[in-house]
């Protein structure tokens, strides 16, 4: 953006204003030791509000979705992000009438909005109140295949609407954007069903709910308090689960948490890195993220749901008329290992790829860690009861958040110690990091059919 003040964003050696930015193109003015500082510590502290926020308004969101359903709180989630979204959009649009420090209201509706990662939990938690266990895996892989598929589609749909009058109205690409975050909106307020039943009857208002909270707070101690805002209280043997459960659920959130981690850590490195050892520009960066991303959604989407229908022979131990009656935990756990391994010989593959080709079939073989995260929160859904999903997905999502502060820190400051010496150090650090999860995954006990723990009927749609 340039920014709108020399205070802010160093000395402008033109006309000292941010209408000088020409969006799009290379600006002289914009390439300097301040403005790259300023730009540097200006993201920093913008993903820390977002993160750190995010990360105590998730587990907020999720159990208010487990007594409310799940579409209000996530329309009103996407709501908040939207005009997270609609600041960025001012303040470019009007440089020199907005300071470049009202991005950081941007990030706290975006800390506020639970961040994308809710977004992705609540709609887990949807997919998990529509499908039995057998079908949760599906289910889940669907979902986050169509987000894959919006990473691989965004920058395609981008360069095409730069290629078709984008250089000339350089801002149409963001009110494209926001007028299709806006219809998602629209769309799921009025087509898509309640997934979580409930009578609306026995329910106060919001308002009302919050007055009642907030008035019984007050008169809690700060050790009652303290344990009510916990954010990992479902992990907490207080929380009701049976207590084999209880061992899987946490096993899984943390090597999910360390899968998510490692995948955030190395994504910006993996893209300046490839600028450094093989001269990539933004298109072979663009070309390169987009076939990664097509292939995570081909995993998700293709690959994971034919593991489950012909694999599922393989590790059931209850079998009537050919279908299976319980959930198949030998399954998952095979699904999530193969997926773990996929990753290490993938980054492993980015310590040692010769060339941009090797660089990029080595992101082909850590795409199929993808089913990984969609099996990991599919299996902790199968334990425990619908009633308590969002609660569940929202922990997961603080976990994810606090991941997503450390990660890219610890990933990127390696890299900036190694980069001279020996720049694919960061990537022996992630594959080691997958390993780790791997092990994790040695803690987990498949569970009987039997087990107290396992649930296997899916709750119907609220309009069915």
């Amino acid at each position: 953006m340039g920014g709108s003040s020399s205070s802010s964003m160093g000395d402008m050696p033109l006309n000292g204003t941010a209408s000088s930015i020409i969006i799009g193109e290379y600006n002289a003015q914009c390439s300097n030791d301040k403005v790259e500082s300023a730009t540097a510590m200006l993201t920093l502290w913008g993903n820390l509000i977002a993160s750190i926020l995010g990360a105590i308004t998730a587990p907020l969101w999720g159990k208010i979705s487990d007594k409310y359903g799940r579409i209000k709180p996530l329309a009103a989630a996407s709501t908040v992000l939207w005009g997270s979204n609609a600041v960025v959009v001012l303040i470019a649009k009007l440089p020199d009438a907005l300071s470049i420090n009202w991005i950081y209201f941007a990030y706290l509706l975006e800390g506020l909005s639970g961040t994308f990662i809710l977004t992705m939990a609540l709609a887990s938690s949807y997919a998990a109140d529509c499908s039995n266990n057998s079908e949760r895996n599906v289910a889940l892989g669907w979902l986050h295949g169509s987000m894959f598929f919006g990473f691989a589609a965004g920058p395609v749909l981008g360069g095409y609407v730069g290629m078709s009058g984008g250089h000339i109205r350089p801002m149409l690409i963001f009110y494209l954007a926001l007028a299709m975050r806006l219809a998602g909106i629209i769309f799921l307020v009025v087509l898509v069903p309640e997934s979580l039943p409930y009578d609306s009857a026995c329910l106060q208002p919001v308002t009302t709910d919050l007055k009642h909270r907030l008035s019984g707070v007050s008169k809690q101690t700060w050790i009652q308090k303290a344990r009510n805002a916990n954010p990992l209280a479902i992990f907490s043997s207080e929380s009701g689960m049976e207590a084999k459960s209880r061992r899987n659920v946490i096993a899984l959130a943390i090597v999910n948490t360390i899968m998510f981690g490692a995948f955030m850590g190395a994504m910006n490195v993996i893209l300046l890195y490839s600028e450094y050892t093989f001269g990539w520009g933004n298109k072979e960066s663009g070309t390169f993220l987009s076939t990664v991303n097509l292939f995570r959604t081909l995993a998700t989407m293709i690959l994971l749901p034919l593991a489950m229908r012909y694999l599922r022979r393989f590790f059931s131990t209850s079998v009537v008329n050919k279908q299976l009656t319980s959930c198949d935990d030998r399954l998952d756990l095979f699904l999530i290992r193969v997926s773990i391994l996929s990753d290490v010989v993938g980054y492993i593959g980015y310590a040692i790829a010769p060339n941009g080709a090797l660089f990029t079939l080595s992101g082909v073989l850590a795409a199929l860690g993808a089913i990984g995260f969609a099996t990991s929160e599919a299996s902790m859904t199968k334990r425990v009861e619908s009633g308590h999903t969002g609660e569940l997905l929202g922990a997961l999502g603080f976990l994810q958040a606090m991941a997503r502060i450390a990660a890219p820190t610890v990933a990127s400051l390696t890299y900036s110690w190694t980069v001279a010496k020996f720049p694919p150090l960061v990537f022996w650090g992630v594959a080691a990091s997958f390993v780790a999860a791997g092990a994790a995954t040695f803690w987990i006990r498949p569970q009987e059919p039997s087990d107290s723990g396992m649930k296997e009927e899916a709750i119907p749609l609220q309009d069915q």
